[in-house]
């Protein structure tokens, strides 16, 4: 018996050390127009949303100590806004406008996107840098409108984009009117679907940059008199929408290892646990079920694929449960 005690211990030991508490995590955005020569600071407001836990967030925006013209928004995220391994959420930019002098200057941008944040790769600050557009000329956003060659450029290409959509919006009964005349909705919104998908197909990194459900009802509004562009772009929307969830298939990779045994073992069966446990509780939106569904061709479903891991986690993890 006290064998059996100490091993249940040692394994206890190792279970903890693999899920080590966490510090509050502080989320940063920098707002500091595209060419600094401007002679004006941006003014921006952010309202930040927990969307998996609804979670009360309060955001400050103070100038840059390295550089005032800067304004930078925090935002403090406790531990209880992560379920198990992720927070997910939207962060909604209004209130900044061009300098001076543009023929659209007094006219606010507003936009939108989300975050998620994989809680195991992240460090206690994270720095999100967000270019603010300093010209609504359709030269200006020329250069910004292909993908760059540089995958870190894809961030900034991606707020600019969003900018520029929302300096030039249009009512849905002006382009009902004269669906032709939008050539310009069209280019803006294809690059924002560009760079969203390109982003989702980085490497899994601390942090995943999600285009808002308000792209989908863009592309959706220009796009509707042209059905080929529209499905080709909505589709890249709904890729870049649930490539979170194919994070899952890491269950395979960590039963592997536990099946292996040995010291990573109960660590790997730890996190493979919390993955199952958050993609069962936290279900994709019923728009998104299907798309979601069809990245588990076998066996074909969504909560198909959990519950053959979940065998499986039953299986190979039952030694090391307490």
């Amino acid at each position: 018996m006290p064998r059996l005690f100490v091993r249940l211990l040692s394994v206890l030991a190792l279970w903890v050390a693999a899920v080590p508490a966490q510090a509050d995590v502080t989320l940063r955005l920098s707002f500091a127009y595209l060419d600094a020569a401007a002679g004006a600071s941006a003014a921006p407001t952010l309202t930040v949303s927990d969307l998996l836990g609804n979670q009360p967030l309060q955001v400050a925006i103070a100038p840059d100590p390295a550089n005032p013209a800067v304004p930078v928004a925090s935002v403090i995220l406790p531990e209880a806004v992560f379920s198990g391994p992720y927070a997910r959420l939207r962060l909604a930019v209004a209130d900044l406008r061009l300098p001076p002098g543009d023929s659209k200057s007094g006219e606010g941008i507003r936009f939108a996107f989300e975050l998620v944040l994989r809680r195991p790769m992240l460090a206690d600050v994270v720095d999100i840098k967000v270019p603010v557009v300093t010209s609504s000329r359709k030269q200006a956003m020329k250069p910004y409108m292909d993908l760059p060659q540089i995958a870190e450029e894809l961030p900034a290409r991606f707020f600019l984009a969003q900018q520029w959509m929302s300096l030039y919006q249009a009512d849905a009964a002006s382009v009902a009117a004269s669906p032709q005349s939008f050539a310009l909705q069209r280019l803006v919104s294809r690059a924002i679907a560009d760079f969203a998908i390109r982003m989702a197909d980085l490497e899994a990194g601390a942090v995943l940059i999600l285009p808002a459900v308000e792209l989908r009802d863009t592309l959706a509004l220009y796009w509707d008199g042209m059905p080929d562009g529209r499905a080709i772009h909505l589709r890249a929307y709904a890729d870049a929408r649930t490539i979170l969830w194919l994070d899952l298939a890491r269950t395979e990779t960590l039963l592997r290892t536990a099946r292996r045994g040995g010291t990573p073992a109960p660590a790997a069966c730890a996190e493979a646990r919390s993955l199952l446990d958050f993609f069962e509780f936290h279900s994709p939106d019923a728009s998104e079920s299907a798309k979601v569904d069809s990245m588990f061709p076998n066996p074909g479903t969504l909560a198909g694929y959990i519950a053959g891991r979940r065998i499986d986690f039953g299986v190979i993890c039952t030694r090391f449960s307490l």
